[in-house]
């Protein structure tokens, strides 16, 4: 992984964009949608950096670059035409250990920003690390036509509601599984208001009960990633803790790509695949959810005859 994938709050904070042109108007766009503070320095503005100054959006700094106009700022966006000056701009933030990113320029990026699918207070962020704009641009009308407008509204809803959540449920594993169940409900799926969220909300929590029954998903991996079927995939991201016998470096470093496809905060362990019976009865007894992947025919064979009450996934 080239890049870290971080969302950064930069709600009132300083920001400097290098450059007035047409690339500085749609970075100074996105700034201002996430409310930071933005400084604009350049000695010609375009018509619309020119307007947001006038009404006060940004601060113009009508001159062309030198350092010491590098201040307190949480990050820099430089957007000139200039490789030479954007490549001194890119060294003089480096030296401050200031976040910088120069357009179109990757190799000279302490950063890149994604392509993003709004749904506040939903976002969802994907990137190539630079490599392929079109692609990734593919993707992102995939997804848009995917997802429905009504995700935005349900992200607020469930954000005002996790305090009564907390409050009726004691453990995070009971909020999580009342969380799955109001999210995967049909009244959900089809509410157009918040009324309607609201009345399915209430009705779950007033059904919904403390008691959390754990179980066991025993998962035979095939030879590739790609060939795994969807139901033992939707199952390895939802379980509370993931098991899995190493079995020599060629063998872990395939089960590892599995492994990164099961959910990200669940608990994972190497363990001998004697040790599975015990461990995985142990967990499931605490109303989690286990998922044992297996790598081979036989221990596949000899832990369905050994652990009790599983879901058998072949």
């Amino acid at each position: 992984m080239q890049y870290l994938p971080i969302f950064m709050d930069v709600n009132d904070k300083n920001v400097l964009v290098v450059g007035g042109g047409e690339v500085a108007s749609r970075k100074v766009d996105l700034l201002l949608s996430a409310n930071a503070k933005v400084t604009v320095l350049s000695p010609r503005l375009n018509d619309t950096l020119q307007r947001y100054r006038d009404n006060a959006k940004i601060t113009a700094i009508i001159d062309g670059y030198h350092r010491d106009y590098l201040g307190d700022y949480v990050m820099v966006w430089v957007t000139t035409d200039n490789t030479l000056l954007n490549k001194q701009v890119w060294q003089d933030c480096c030296e401050r250990n200031l976040l910088v990113n120069v357009a179109d320029q990757p190799e000279l990026c302490e950063f890149i920003t994604p392509s993003i699918i709004d749904r506040s207070p939903l976002q969802i962020a994907i990137s190539s690390g630079g490599l392929s704009p079109v692609l990734i641009r593919y993707l992102r009308e995939k997804l848009e036509a995917l997802l429905p407008e009504t995700l935005g509204p349900l992200g607020a809803f469930a954000g005002e509601q996790r305090e009564r959540v907390k409050q009726k449920f004691s453990s995070v594993t009971e909020r999580r599984r009342f969380w799955e169940r109001f999210f995967s409900s049909k009244a959900v799926s089809l509410a157009t208001d918040k009324g309607q969220l609201q009345r399915e909300f209430d009705l779950q929590l007033m059904t919904s009960h403390s008691d959390v029954d754990g179980d066991i998903y025993l998962i035979k991996l095939p030879d590739e990633t790609d060939l795994l079927r969807l139901r033992s995939l939707r199952l390895m991201q939802q379980a509370d803790v993931i098991l899995y016998v190493e079995d020599g470096d060629d063998c872990n470093e395939r089960i590892a790509d599995f492994v990164e496809l099961c959910r990200r905060d669940a608990e994972r362990y190497p363990l001998l695949s004697t040790d599975f019976a015990t461990q995985a009865q142990a967990r499931k007894q605490q109303g989690e959810r286990v998922c044992v992947l297996i790598n081979s025919s036989a221990q596949f064979e000899i832990l369905t005859n050994t652990l009790e009450a599983i879901s058998v996934v072949a």
